[in-house]
């Protein structure tokens, strides 16, 4: 695959990317295999869980394995704040998972909401987890408070609204029903099982994803209809050539 054509890979969960040997990373070598390069720069953005310095660790530990050369934006420690370095000369962007809310006002406060733009529209892959998923699309359903979920506005790089985690929690999919019967509806809506992705090329969904055979991922076109997407399962590397 090559990427100067605008792409996304949107998931439901972190851990999920970041799986500990001896499993293979197959999203993160889905993510490498996007960029079109053989080693390719991939810039981690962790604000969603406070520039977690485990997190961050376990990036560059995932970059040995899956072959990327890996880099983080630290918020919360920045040394130039030029929205411009933020992902300079990077190939992919990864966004962590942890709070919608505090993800999206972090960006915004450092600009570096729009420094994504700029990067998605030159052709960097952009690629989420959980919050960093939610973050992409219209609307994401969130528990940034963590007694109840609710719609939480993204950036809009994705047409629609996504509630991850769909299968771990119901109330999840309730907060969606009432996103979508509310004054701020935006389809299409899907809904996430953990270990699913929605890789999305040009703002067109390309294909669902599962590392798991049971995973899967339903969508509303805002015809009263729930249907099931077919599921691409990736059960080695060789699987990221077949798309």
């Amino acid at each position: 695959m090559t990427s100067r054509t605008k792409q996304i890979l949107a998931m439901s969960n972190s851990s999920a990317f970041f799986v500990e040997a001896p499993e293979t990373p197959l999203l993160a070598q889905y993510v490498i295999g996007l960029t079109g390069k053989e080693t390719p720069v991939i810039v981690h953005v962790g604000a969603a869980n406070g520039d977690s310095s485990e997190k961050a660790s376990k990036f560059f530990s995932l970059a040995h394995r899956a072959g990327f050369e890996p880099r983080h934006l630290n918020l919360f420690a920045l040394e130039d704040g030029d929205p411009n370095t933020f992902f300079a000369g990077a190939d992919a962007i990864y966004i962590d998972g942890g709070s919608t809310r505090n993800l999206r006002a972090l960006l915004n406060e450092w600009s570096a909401d729009e420094a994504l733009r700029r990067a998605y529209e030159d052709g960097l892959v952009i690629s989420g987890a959980s919050a960093g998923a939610n973050i992409l699309f219209e609307w994401g359903m969130t528990d940034s408070i963590k007694t109840q979920i609710e719609a939480t506005a993204g950036l809009g790089l994705l047409r629609g609204s996504a509630s991850v985690h769909a299968n771990v929690r119901s109330d999840r999919n309730e907060a969606l029903d009432r996103h979508l019967a509310g004054a701020n509806a935006a389809y299409p809506a899907y809904m996430l099982d953990d270990f699913t992705a929605l890789h999305f090329n040009e703002n067109n969904l390309q294909c669902a994803i599962s590392t798991l055979p049971e995973a899967k991922v339903h969508s509303d076109n805002g015809n009263g209809e729930r249907v099931a997407q077919p599921m691409t399962l990736l059960a080695d590397e060789d699987a990221i050539d077949t798309i």
